[in-house]
C-alpha cells in the first residue's frame, strides 16, 4: 500500500519546484539509485522554484544556493510520517519498480508465455522443431502480453480440427466449424496467417506473405482448398496457351476485356515472351479495347490494389519471360500498387509512370527522372508527390497511354 499524504504536503508537491524535485527522485528510483540520501546536482531550479522548495526545506537552504540534498528532504518529510520514496509512490498511486527489475520480470513473463504457447502446439501434434521455427516468425505477437498464447491456443485448435477433417475441406468451412467465423482464417487475419505459416513450416514450403501461391500451397499441404473465385484480375489480349480455363477464356475473348480468377488461372498454361502493359483502372482497358480491339498489345488491369490473382498472373508472366511495363495513379495507393508489381516482377519497367509525366499533368517544375525501370521511377515519384501533394488519376493520361499502345501495335505489325 502507498502512504497517505497530508493535504499541505500534497499541495506543496504539486508546485512546479517540488514537482521537479520529486520527478528527479522518481527517475532515481527507476534507475535503482538511493532516494533518501544523495544530492540532486543535475537539477536546475529557477529562483521561483527554489522559493517553492524552500517552503519545506526552509529559507536558510534557499539562500545557500546549494542543490537539494535528499537527506534534508527526508528529514522534513519524516515529520509527516513520510519517506521521500513513499511520497513519490503515493503521488503516482503505485510502487516504483526499478527498470532492471521491470525488464527482468518482463523477460521472465515473455519466456513463460512462449513456453505455454509452445506447449499448446506440441499437444496438438506439431513437432517441437516446427514450433520453434514458428515462434521465431516476426509476424507473431510479442510474448508477454498474453496475445501470443491466445493465438497459439487458436492455432492449436485449428490444427487439431484438421486431423479430423477430410481432404478437400474448404478454408471458409474450416474457419466456420472451428472458430464460428468463416473469415477467421483469411489472409488478412492474424489467425489465418498464423496457421498458414505453421503449415508451411510443417510441409517444408515457402512462408506465405499474402493470399497468393504460397498461401494456397500451405493450405493444400493440409488438404484445405482456398477460395479461387473471389480474387480476380482484368485482362485484354493475353496470349495464353494451354489447357487452363484462363487460356481458353483469353483465346475466346480476343479483343474483349475478360476477368480471370485464381480458379481459372489454375492448371497448365504458358505465354510467349512478349511485352505486357499493366494499368490500375478498368476505364483504361475499356477505352483501348474500343479503340484497338484485337490488335491491342497484352494488357493487365489490377483494378485498384492488386489482388492475389493479379500478382500471381504477373509473377507467372514474368517467369515466362514477358517484359512488364507498369503504371498506376499518381497517388499513395498507386505507389503501393507499383510496389506490389515490383514484388513479383522486380525488373518491371515504368509505363508513363515518371516525374516527367506527373509534372506535365500538374503544371509543375520538378526534376525529371530519366530511368525506365519502375523501381527508380517510384522512388523519384514519391519525392515529387511529397513536394506537390497533387493526385493525378491515370484516366487523365489516357490519350498518352492509347498512343503508346497504338505505336506498339504498329511496331508489332
Amino acid at each position: 500500500m502507498t502512504a497517505t499524504i497530508p493535504p499541505g504536503i500534497e499541495d506543496w508537491a504539486h508546485l512546479p519546484g517540488p514537482a521537479a524535485v520529486l520527478d528527479a527522485v522518481h527517475t532515481r528510483a527507476r534507475r535503482g539509485h538511493r532516494t533518501e540520501t544523495g544530492t540532486l546536482t543535475t537539477l536546475a531550479l529557477t529562483a521561483e522554484q527554489r522559493r517553492q522548495v524552500a517552503l519545506l526545506l526552509g529559507t536558510r537552504w534557499e539562500l545557500t544556493g546549494k542543490p537539494v540534498r535528499l537527506q534534508d528532504l527526508a528529514a522534513k518529510l519524516s515529520e509527516h510520517h513520510l519517506t521521500v520514496l513513499g511520497l513519490v509512490e503515493a503521488l503516482h498511486g503505485r510502487r516504483i519498480e526499478p527498470d532492471r527489475a521491470h525488464r527482468d520480470r518482463a523477460q521472465a513473463e515473455a519466456a513463460s508465455e512462449r513456453e505455454r504457447a509452445a506447449a499448446h502446439l506440441v499437444s496438438a501434434g506439431v513437432s517441437a522443431s516446427a514450433v520453434e521455427q514458428w515462434l521465431a516468425d516476426p509476424g507473431l505477437p510479442r510474448p508477454g502480453s498474453g496475445a501470443l498464447q491466445s493465438l497459439a491456443e487458436q492455432v492449436a485448435s485449428v490444427i487439431a480440427r484438421l486431423r479430423t477433417t477430410g481432404r478437400g475441406t474448404r478454408l471458409a468451412q474450416l474457419a466456420a466449424d472451428t472458430v464460428h467465423d468463416a473469415h477467421a482464417l483469411d489472409a488478412d487475419r492474424l489467425l489465418g496467417r498464423g496457421v498458414a505459416r505453421l503449415l508451411a513450416i510443417v510441409h517444408g514450403l515457402p512462408r506465405p506473405q499474402r493470399a497468393g501461391r504460397a498461401w494456397r500451397a500451405a493450405w493444400a499441404g493440409a488438404g484445405v482448398v482456398c477460395d479461387g473465385v473471389s480474387s480476380r484480375v482484368l485482362a485484354l489480349n493475353l496470349p495464353l496457351t494451354g489447357e487452363s480455363p484462363a487460356a481458353r477464356l483469353c483465346a475466346a475473348a480476343l479483343g474483349e476485356p475478360v476477368w480471370l480468377t485464381l480458379r481459372s488461372l489454375a492448371g497448365n498454361w504458358t505465354a510467349p515472351a512478349v511485352d505486357v502493359f499493366v494499368c490500375e483502372n478498368p476505364t483504361i482497358v475499356e477505352a483501348v479495347a474500343d479503340a484497338l480491339g484485337p490488335s491491342c498489345p497484352p494488357l493487365v488491369c489490377t483494378d485498384g490494389i492488386a489482388s492475389g490473382a493479379a500478382l500471381d498472373l504477373l509473377a507467372w508472366l514474368t517467369a515466362a519471360g514477358c517484359t512488364i511495363h507498369a503504371r498506376a495513379d499518381f497517388d499513395p495507393a498507386g505507389f503501393t500498387i507499383a510496389d506490389q508489381v515490383l514484388s513479383v516482377a522486380p525488373g518491371a519497367l515504368s509505363w508513363r509512370f515518371d516525374t516527367r509525366t506527373y509534372a506535365n499533368e500538374c503544371g509543375l517544375s520538378v526534376p525529371h527522372g530519366t530511368s525506365g525501370d519502375l523501381a527508380t521511377a517510384v522512388q523519384e515519384l514519391r519525392l515529387a508527390y511529397d513536394h506537390a501533394r497533387i493526385p493525378v488519376h491515370e484516366e487523365r493520361v489516357l490519350g498518352l497511354l492509347l498512343s503508346d499502345l497504338t505505336a506498339e501495335t504498329d511496331v508489332s505489325d
